[in-house]
């Protein structure tokens, strides 16, 4: 799995009053976060280089569920589903025909995805600077405070209460942008989406038990 997904997965989630000046809110996560119950978004991601060279290009669909579920699909130029009942982690690279299984545990509260979601300890995870109206979207940054995280930041902007753009920066200087259309949010969905069902003949590489048998031999 290259950078670009590992951030997505590892660090793969939490976005009120308003200001009356330019209409800038004054927590414009918060504000995206009430009622919040579910969503989904056709996306198009950038991964851009630190000379402001597009290195990637994908496009797919992310749909989201509390608490904690999410199905993160790739369908341009490659098929790759990540996806999580928010206690198991699947990564289907279809092309390659192999799937990585891991347990989701609380890692979810300190990715892009569990800050969508709105996980409870967001302030406990980061630090959160609002930046106010930039081209269009009310932005916010947030920080990490775990040292050892493998992005410096991510830029979240919102237009009218709803999610626009989220920006990553890694610790290489590289920017993952994702600009999201047609978002729905509360959409309704099968419970079924949030799992996954192993194909036959595909190499399965299970890190539970590669963590298991790890404890159990020293």
């Amino acid at each position: 799995m290259n950078t670009c997904k590992k951030i997505l997965v590892c660090s793969i989630l939490a976005f009120q009053a308003s200001l009356l000046t330019f209409n800038v809110s004054a927590d414009p996560l918060q504000d995206f976060l009430v009622d919040f119950k579910s969503l989904e978004a056709n996306f198009v991601q950038k991964l851009i280089n630190e000379n402001s060279e597009e290195l990637e290009r994908t496009e797919g669909v992310l749909r989201l569920q509390q608490p904690g579920k999410f199905h993160w699909s790739y369908e341009v130029p490659y098929t790759q589903k990540i996806i999580s009942n928010g206690d198991v982690l699947w990564v289907f690279d279809e092309d390659l025909e192999q799937l990585t299984i891991r347990e989701m545990g609380n890692a979810i509260d300190e990715t892009p995805a569990g800050i969508i979601l709105g996980n409870n300890n967001i302030s406990e995870h980061f630090v959160q600077v609002n930046m106010g109206m930039i081209e269009g979207y009310d932005w916010i940054e947030l920080t990490p405070r775990n040292l050892e995280a493998q992005y410096q930041n991510i830029r979240l902007g919102f237009e009218k209460n709803k999610l626009g753009m989220m920006i990553i920066i890694d610790n290489l200087g590289q920017t993952t942008r994702i600009d999201f259309f047609d978002v729905k949010k509360n959409a309704k969905f099968s419970a079924s989406l949030f799992e996954f069902e192993i194909p036959e003949g595909i190499d399965v590489i299970d890190e539970r038990e590669i963590a298991s048998q790890t404890e159990n031999n020293p």
